[in-house]
């Protein structure tokens, strides 16, 4: 089915049912600009496996029209945007990867995130976890060890208003629990 644009809410009495091999994508090496080819990457769990890599959230847009461009199926919001990654491949040795929004991600508006990075240490101790309020910060970054880069890593973000990235980060790491937000 191709892409189709509704006007109004729509309500399934039996559900949706997400399924197919593009639900799902897996971030390259290097740096991934979110905001080119949005549909590659908006709305599909995005899997991290064991390299170096960022990711840039693109800028949050409201439509700030009339009533007429707010419903317009070609409004330029992008409110409502929900990325999700997924660690399915243990980050090891030096790299990272990096969640960017705003000027961080090399965007005109200071979006940041709002929300919690939950933290569980698996292997030393793991009854032990911590969690970190966002802050107002504008880059998460995980890695092999203290930062929460270890399979299970699951973090979705979703575009809630002017400059605003809901975050829930659920990091699990190994070792002393050091914050992931800068």
């Amino acid at each position: 089915m191709a892409r189709s644009t509704f006007n109004g809410p729509v309500r399934s009495l039996n559900g949706f049912i997400t399924t197919g091999n593009n639900n799902a994508k897996a971030i390259s090496s290097g740096t991934t600009n979110g905001a080119t080819n949005i549909d590659d990457y908006q709305g599909k769990v995005c899997s991290i496996t064991d390299q170096a890599a960022v990711f840039n959230l693109p800028e949050i847009v409201t439509d700030t029209g009339s009533d007429a461009q707010k419903k317009s199926p070609n409004t330029t919001s992008t409110i409502g945007y929900e990325y999700s990654f997924l660690v399915t491949e243990s980050l090891t040795s030096s790299n990272t990867f990096t969640l960017n929004a705003g000027t961080a991600a090399g965007r005109s508006t200071a979006d940041i995130f709002t929300g919690i990075a939950w933290y569980s240490n698996t292997a030393t101790d793991p009854a032990a976890n911590a969690s970190w309020g966002s802050g107002g910060a504008d880059t998460l970054t995980i890695d092999a060890t203290t930062r929460g880069g270890l399979v299970g890593t699951y973090i979705t973000v979703k575009a809630i208003a002017a400059n605003v990235w809901a975050i829930d980060a659920r990091l699990s790491g190994n070792g002393t629990f050091v914050t992931p937000w800068s």
